[in-house]
């Protein structure tokens, strides 16, 4: 989940790759922030790229 907040993926977006409802992925995503303590998507963005690595799509 973290990486594809990193990718900048809406929730729709994020839903429609896991095959999940927007609603759950927005439920998702904000327990991640919540978890790791970040205010806001593009916090997670940032921690992503930096905890994570450059960009998933050369993965």
């Amino acid at each position: 989940m973290l990486r594809l907040l990193g990718e900048g993926l809406s929730n729709a977006e994020i839903g429609a790759r896991l095959y999940i409802s927007t609603k759950t992925a927005g439920n998702h995503v904000s327990n991640v922030l919540s978890k790791l303590g970040l205010r806001s998507r593009s916090e997670a963005a940032a921690f992503a790229v930096r905890y994570l690595g450059g960009n998933s799509a050369e993965e």
